[in-house]
């Protein structure tokens, strides 16, 4: 699998760039909603980035592990907001598939929304959902900052052995220090 790990400074670079589109798109009034979990972390930046308090959350879940999704994208935690005649930044990390953005932009437009934008940091080019904005393209397994750990975990969670997994995790763009203590308990010692 080839995987693209992004830094701190790729993720504020990317989200300075999609809040320049905001503006430029004069987007700035907008409610900022950020999808559970990916999107809490761009959320938090664009919203400082944009001066903008008005930010609201929304969880969907479709993925169990790295490219392994549920049949269908199931809405956990509703937007509990009201957005009727709003416009909306639906804030994500990434579409992949775009079946999360999919069903979340249904139900914010479901609730109300007179206009949903749909801003990611990353997006692939199989997606059934083109962001409006978005920072990069990639066919690679996106690795966020963020969800460091949780990779690491998945990857020695799947692998035959600590060579198996220590290869796949130096391919994804892991430091040893990173994985040494999970791969040190996974497969003892």
């Amino acid at each position: 699998m080839q995987y693209l790990r992004l830094t701190w400074e790729d993720v504020e670079q990317g989200c300075r760039e999609i809040a320049e589109r905001i503006r430029g798109q004069g987007l700035e009034g907008h409610m900022l909603i950020g999808l559970s979990r990916g999107g809490l972390v761009p959320l938090r930046i664009l919203s400082d980035l944009l001066g903008a308090g008005d930010v609201a959350t929304m969880a969907v879940r479709f993925y169990r592990d790295i490219d392994v999704r549920d049949p269908s994208p199931e809405i956990t935690t509703p937007l509990q907001r009201d957005v009727k005649g709003r416009g909306v930044i639906l804030v994500d990390d990434i579409s992949d598939t775009g079946g999360s953005l999919i069903a979340a932009k249904r139900h914010v437009l479901d609730k109300g929304a007179a206009q949903v934008t749909v801003a990611t940091l990353a997006m692939k080019p199989h997606t059934k959902l083109v962001p409006d904005i978005y920072f990069l393209e990639t066919p690679a397994w996106v690795i966020f900052p963020w969800e460091v750990q949780e990779t690491i975990r998945l990857i020695a969670g799947r692998s035959a052995g600590r060579a198996e997994a220590e290869k796949e995790l130096k391919g994804a763009g892991i430091k040893e220090e990173e994985y040494a203590e999970e791969l040190k308990r996974r497969f003892k010692g």
